[in-house]
C-alpha cells in the first residue's frame, strides 16, 4: 500500500508541474543503443492510448534514415527559408506508418552553427507551437557543443535520460546530468533503464538517484524498465512497432506502462481510478 501512495503522489506531483506544451527530450547515455526503435515503439504506445504525438529528430547522430527523414527539411530550413516562401511547415513534418508524426529540428551540418537571435527565438517558437498542437512532442536530443539541448523550449521542458545497467552508461548518466546542471541549475530528471528487468532496472535506479541526492541534491524519478525482448527486433523486421505486432510481449507491457507515465492524460485517469478504489 505504501507503494501505491508513493507512486500516487509522484504521479500527481507531475500532473500539477507539468509544462504546457508538453515536450519530453529524451537523451540516451548508451553509445551503443539504437535510440529511434525505442522512441518509435514509445511514441506508437502513446499514440494507442489515444494521443497525438510528433517525434522530433533533434540528434547529432545521424539517425534521420531511421526515422524516414533524412531527404526532408528540418523546421530550422523553414525558418531561414520563411521570408522566401519556399518551404513549407508541412514538408517538414511526416506521417508514419505507426500512426505518430515525425521532423527534425535541424540538419546535422546545422547543429552546431551559431544561430542569431532571431533565428533561434523564432525556431523556439515554431516548435512550441507545434507543441500545442500535439498533446506530446518526443524529443530524441543529444547535447550540442554548449552542453546544452538546442532551444529554450526544451531545456525548459522535461528531460529524461535513458541508460543500461553497463558501468559505461551509468558513469555516462551521471555526467549528462551535471552537464546539465551546470549550464540550468539544478532540475529533476526522470530515467528509462534499457535491457533490464523491473528489478535490476530498481536497482540501478537507486544507486544513481542516491548519487544525485548527495553529491547534487537532485532528485531523479522512475519511468521505467525496457527488458531484453527478441519481439522488438522482429517487430523491426516487420517495420512495426512491438505494441502492434506482439502486444502481449514483456517489452509490449514495458512501453504501455512508461507511456502512461509520460502522457498526463493517462496517468491521471490511472490515478483517479486507482484513488477511487482504496
Amino acid at each position: 500500500m505504501s507503494n501505491f501512495h508513493h507512486d500516487q503522489a509522484a504521479g500527481l506531483r507531475r500532473i500539477m508541474a507539468a509544462p504546457k506544451p508538453r515536450v519530453v527530450s529524451i537523451i540516451s547515455a548508451a553509445s551503443t543503443q539504437d535510440q529511434p526503435r525505442m522512441m518509435t515503439n514509445l511514441a506508437a504506445s502513446i499514440f494507442g492510448q489515444g494521443s497525438n504525438v510528433l517525434v522530433v529528430h533533434a540528434s547529432q547522430d545521424s539517425r534521420e534514415v531511421k526515422y524516414g527523414v533524412d531527404k526532408s527539411p528540418s523546421l530550422f530550413d523553414v525558418i531561414i527559408e520563411m521570408n522566401s516562401e519556399v518551404l513549407s511547415l508541412s514538408e517538414a513534418i511526416s506521417s508514419t506508418s505507426y500512426g505518430f508524426n515525425v521532423g527534425k529540428l535541424m540538419q546535422k551540418n546545422q547543429f552546431n552553427l551559431a544561430m542569431d537571435s532571431n533565428e533561434c527565438e523564432l525556431t523556439n517558437q515554431l516548435l512550441g507551437e507545434l507543441a500545442h498542437q500535439y498533446e506530446i512532442v518526443l524529443v530524441d536530443a543529444t547535447l550540442n557543443k554548449d552542453q546544452l539541448l538546442p532551444l529554450k523550449i526544451l531545456n525548459n521542458g522535461e528531460i529524461i535520460i535513458q541508460l543500461t545497467r553497463q558501468p559505461e552508461s551509468i558513469t555516462n548518466a551521471y555526467a549528462l546530468i551535471k552537464q546539465i546542471c551546470s549550464q540550468l541549475g539544478r532540475r529533476s530528471f526522470g530515467i528509462i533503464v534499457d535491457n533490464a528487468t523491473d528489478a535490476q532496472a530498481q536497482i540501478v535506479f537507486r544507486n544513481i538517484s542516491q548519487v544525485a541526492r548527495r553529491f547534487m541534491q537532485i532528485e531523479l524519478e522512475f519511468f521505467g524498465s525496457i527488458p531484453c525482448d527478441d519481439h522488438l527486433s522482429r517487430a523491426a523486421k516487420l517495420g512495426r512497432s512491438v505494441i502492434d505486432a506482439f502486444p502481449l510481449a514483456s517489452a509490449s507491457t514495458a512501453f504501455k506502462q512508461i507511456a502512461q507515465r509520460l502522457d498526463y492524460k493517462q496517468d491521471s485517469a490511472a490515478i483517479n481510478h486507482m484513488a477511487s478504489i482504496n
